[in-house]
């Protein structure tokens, strides 16, 4: 399994495995089911396509005030706001959203913006904040961020883990040369460095993973051009030293496009593939070693019927159950859901309705919700921000203001300090090198409940 330039990079072979007895909902085929590295680059949608009639979008942001400014008053601003919750109710918001991006937009027809946080002293303005949305205070809204220091360049397949107040990007590639630096954003700051790190010699690779475990980054996988890799490499961001992980038992196969997480005393890891063929397989690695420095891999059995074999799906810890959403064999863009209960091992597949499919997109717990963003959905890249309530199972929506992310995948996103942190990815045809900021507000004081059970309230 390779993350090529095409769309789908699965290089699945072509005897298909044999399909398990195992629930699945509906999935999209691909316009082009021959290898991947084959199948035509599409042109991003202009427009996020509708969802059961429930659509999705943002509302373009506009100067503070001066010419061309689209309001003078917070009482002009509030009967904005209505007149557009008004037009997204009767279906003609996304019209006013294309004359205002033209720039023929009447006054009445956008919000009034301003900078939802002033600057920091003694730091420089962040000129994008000052072209928010000025969105009611509940409302969510995206904002494209300015940052200093020594940028990651454009990249995509790359990862993005948070420790602390610090944001840890590795590898990634450009569509033509992977990397294997360690970029750190302090978001308060945001400022990059690059990390000056130590060590054993890390290979430049994309489509890995890295879990954090304290102050520690567990990196598996990956691969690059036609390598795929098996090695564990482990950073300390204190002292900024690689390991090279001494490892005993049974390792995994080497893969890439698979997904890794922390739960107990294990990093695990699912899926992927291989090169050859998707992969449905499931391990762990003790996060600390043995007395001999080794780190002991195994093998773990399920009950209950493995997903589909896939990569580019997302695995999502949800207290002691794993929710695994989306990806691909190769051949298929799948909507199906898969919960795997780790106390008890125990896999279920459940229904939701509409099944949405997505590969190469992002999923982040906040509270009892899964926000799943961008991706692709077997057809075209997009832009949209999907909210699974997990005690219901079913797919929400809300108004989002400000100016989305250009469709795209095979981004990294993260939460941190109420907001989700979006960078780089690929549309087909560009790979980015930006960063948004996806501003919960208060969403992000979503129900924190403890625990609760996946699909209580159905």
């Amino acid at each position: 399994m390779a993350d090529g330039n095409s769309v789908f990079s699965l290089d699945v072979a072509q005897d298909r495995q044999p399909p398990r007895t195992l629930f699945r909902s509906p999935s999209h085929t691909l316009r082009d089911a021959r290898v991947p590295e084959t199948y035509a680059m599409l042109q991003a949608a202009d427009a996020m396509p509708d969802i059961s009639g429930m659509t999705l979008g943002v509302v373009p942001s506009m100067p503070l005030s001066g010419p061309g400014s689209a309001l003078g008053s917070d009482d002009e601003a509030m009967s904005a706001m209505a007149a557009a919750v008004h037009a997204a109710k009767s279906g003609v918001r996304n019209t006013a959203h294309k004359r205002a991006s033209r720039g023929t937009a009447s006054p009445s027809s956008r919000p009034h913006t301003n900078s939802a946080r002033p600057p920091m002293p003694g730091r420089r303005p962040d000129t994008d904040s000052m072209s928010e949305a000025r969105a009611p205070t509940p409302a969510m809204y995206w904002n494209k961020r300015s940052t200093w220091g020594e940028r990651p360049p454009q990249m995509r397949s790359q990862t993005m883990t948070v420790i602390g107040s610090n944001i840890y990007v590795f590898g990634g590639w450009n569509n033509s040369v992977c990397y294997n630096d360690v970029y750190v954003l302090d978001t308060e700051s945001m400022f990059w460095t690059r990390m000056k790190t130590h060590g054993d010699a890390v290979p430049p690779c994309r489509a890995h993973t890295a879990t954090a475990v304290g102050t520690r980054l567990f990196v598996f996988g990956g691969g690059d051009g036609t390598q795929y890799f098996s090695d564990l490499f482990v950073l300390d961001v204190r002292t900024c030293v690689w390991e090279r992980a001494r490892v005993t038992g049974v390792v995994p196969a080497p893969r890439r496009t698979h997904t890794c997480f922390h739960f107990g005393a294990h990093v695990y890891l699912f899926g992927g593939g291989d090169g050859h063929r998707a992969l449905n397989d499931l391990w762990r690695v003790r996060t600390e070693p043995e007395a001999d420095g080794s780190y002991v891999w195994e093998e773990v059995e399920t009950t209950g019927g493995r997903p589909f074999p896939r990569g580019y799906h997302t695995s999502t810890l949800v207290g002691s159950q794993l929710v695994v959403f989306g990806g691909s064999d190769g051949q298929e863009c799948f909507g199906d859901t898969s919960l795997l209960n780790l106390d008890t091992m125990e896999w279920a597949h459940v229904a939701i309705d509409p099944p949405l499919t997505r590969l190469a997109h992002s999923a982040t717990l906040v509270g009892m919700y899964l926000f799943v963003i961008c991706g692709h959905d077997g057809s075209d890249y997009s832009s949209q921000v999907l909210m699974l309530k997990l005690d219901t199972l079913k797919w929400e929506t809300r108004m989002i203001y400000g100016a989305a992310p250009i469709p795209r995948g095979y981004h990294a996103c993260a939460l941190h300090d109420g907001r989700l942190i979006l960078h780089g990815g690929y549309n087909g045809q560009e790979v980015f090198d930006d960063l948004y900021t996806l501003e919960l507000s208060s969403y992000s004081y979503l129900p924190q409940v403890p625990e609760f059970v996946i699909g209580c309230h159905r």
